[in-house]
């Protein structure tokens, strides 16, 4: 896997991220990817999250031959975020994928279908958003964002009035309001 490889194959596809921010699930995939692309070779750093996560996708004998070939490395001591391959990967995609959904919502027909459809964004996203968006864009953005707010605060309040009365089903909503929160990274 290489910064060549962010750009192939994980694209922002709004429609399909109904209730999610579509820069969260790309992000989310592309993660999920990274456990099966990673090569576990001397000159990849990283973080401890990413090595959690190459340790799920990989079989136990891959993730030791990679402490194996970095002998100054111990699972204990591993790359900072700003130091591993995996999160510097993330981050270029999430760049590219922002610029991607700004030159989209160039177009008035998709930024009105934005503002009636079910896309979401969370937080961080819709920040991000803003900040590279042209000014015409920015309250489509906030509307979109209180939208996901407004919708996950009722959705909160449903779930607690059925903690209330013992029934803890749609849980989910937990997660649901942590990724609204602080996007999918990590999650």
């Amino acid at each position: 896997m290489n910064a060549e490889a962010c750009d192939r194959g994980f694209t922002v596809s709004p429609a399909g991220a109904k209730g999610t921010s579509p820069i969260c699930a790309v992000l989310k995939e592309f993660q999920s990817a990274l456990a099966d692309q990673v090569q576990t070779a001397a000159d990849v750093s990283l973080c401890n999250f990413h090595t959690w996560l190459q340790a799920r996708g990989a079989p136990a004998k891959s993730v030791a031959a990679f402490y194996l070939k970095v002998p100054d490395r111990s699972p204990i001591a591993k790359a900072a975020s700003s130091e591993c391959n995996g999160c510097g990967w993330i981050l270029q995609l999430e760049n590219a994928r922002l610029r991607e959904l700004v030159q989209q919502m160039r177009q008035t027909l998709f930024l009105d279908w934005m503002k009636k459809s079910q896309v979401s964004l969370c937080l961080d996203h819709g920040h991000k958003l803003e900040q590279c968006a042209l000014l015409k864009m920015r309250p489509v953005i906030l509307e979109i964002v209180e939208r996901g707010r407004s919708e996950l605060k009722r959705e909160l309040g449903t779930f607690l009035e059925q903690v209330v009365r013992r029934n803890n089903a749609g849980g989910g909503i937990l997660g649901r309001g942590a990724e609204f929160l602080v996007g999918q990274r990590g999650l």
